[in-house]
């Protein structure tokens, strides 16, 4: 599978005409070589790829790598040893990622470089919106942790526990059944806190006839997996119960939808047509979904936005599907699901039940 995108890789070098490229985001570079190291870039022409990088990692770089990757190790710094190399190069022009360098950094790097320099973005990501049969088996088993994290954590909760409690029971199962680590900061959030979007476990204490949200992934070999679930612990507040069952309505309406070639903007208006229908779509305060991957957030994102509610999906790309509802003062619930695109009725990878609205006994 590497060789694969290595070459696939380099037929985007010769597609875009570029001479030079390079790649300095870590998860980028992962991707193509399987390195997992940082402080490193890729240096790359369609006809020589060269890591480079500093003593720490020149031992893992020779375990990683292809053997068509060169591995050189910087003397002065990263990148004054790039600067020097692509000075020496005799090429005309060069592409960097522009999206990562600080403007500071970019303005150096860009002012030492005697080759016409060309800010490009998006070169490896779009490579990496659709996922080969590798990332894939990787996914479903971060899949597999989260669904099971979820189990284990319905008989932990109680009232009493703080937010942060339940985060480090649920990141220490993860990590402890097959997991590597969690994919971003565990989301736990109960009662008013609930209507915090991205609201990172607290202090608080849970309480009986809270709403609580849970949105957690696991790490597999560098791949992500991304869930949400939201409980009641006891009874709650009847407007948040009927909510929930309008925010799986919409979930659903979107699991049923997305195929390939559909646009982005076609799926995001029907998830957001079920809560127009009921009358809430000013409660829904952000996006409908995204790629997972390498990173937990990639493109592309369920949306209407202009440009990227063009995109359209295709076999193969992973997708969250993720609407909310989030009331002031009351709370909020959103429900999250993991699917893998397909020509025809796209498969639902996360299994952990949200049919029902589920209650914790107090």
């Amino acid at each position: 599978m590497l060789m694969a995108r290595v070459e696939r890789f380099i037929k985007k070098l010769n597609e875009k005409h570029i001479e030079q490229f390079v790649m300095l985001n870590p998860k980028n570079i992962t991707y193509v070589t399987g390195f997992t190291g940082d402080e490193s870039l890729l240096l790359a022409t369609p006809n020589k790829l060269t890591l480079v990088t500093d003593g720490r990692f020149v031992e893992q770089a020779k375990r990683e790598l292809p053997d068509n990757v060169t591995i050189y190790r910087w003397q002065k710094g990263l990148l004054a040893d790039t600067i020097k190399l692509i000075n020496e190069s005799g090429i005309d022009s060069v592409v960097f990622e522009a999206d990562q360098l600080t403007y500071a950094k970019g303005r150096k790097f860009v002012d030492a470089i005697s080759p016409d320099v060309i800010p490009m973005t998006g070169v490896v990501e779009e490579m990496r919106w659709t996922k080969d049969p590798e990332e894939l088996a990787n996914i479903k088993k971060a899949v597999q942790v989260v669904d099971a994290t979820f189990l284990y954590i319905l008989g932990e909760i109680h009232p009493g526990m703080t937010e942060m409690e339940v985060a480090a029971k649920m990141e220490y199962y993860m990590k402890t059944h097959g997991g590597e680590g969690t994919s971003f900061d565990t989301i736990v959030a109960s009662g008013i806190r609930s209507t915090f979007a991205h609201g990172e476990a607290s202090h608080k204490v849970i309480e009986a006839g809270d709403i609580l949200t849970m949105d957690f992934g696991a790490l597999v070999n560098g791949y992500a997996s991304d869930m949400t679930r939201t409980i009641a612990i006891g009874d709650v507040d009847p407007k948040l119960e009927k909510t929930y069952y309008q925010v799986l309505e919409a979930e659903q309406a979107g699991i049923d939808a997305i195929t390939a070639g559909m646009t982005s903007r076609e799926l995001d208006g029907i998830i957001r047509g079920v809560f127009k229908k009921h009358g809430v779509e000013q409660y829904f305060i952000h996006g409908a979904g995204h790629n997972v991957g390498l990173d937990i957030h990639e493109g592309p994102y369920i949306t209407s936005r202009p440009g990227e509610g063009d995109i359209k999906f295709q076999p193969n790309m992973l997708e969250t599907i993720e609407p909310g509802l989030y009331y002031p003062g009351l709370g909020g619930i959103r429900i999250e699901d993991d699917v893998v695109v397909t020509e025809g009725k796209s498969a639902v990878l996360t299994t952990a039940p949200r049919r029902d609205l589920i209650k914790i006994p107090v």
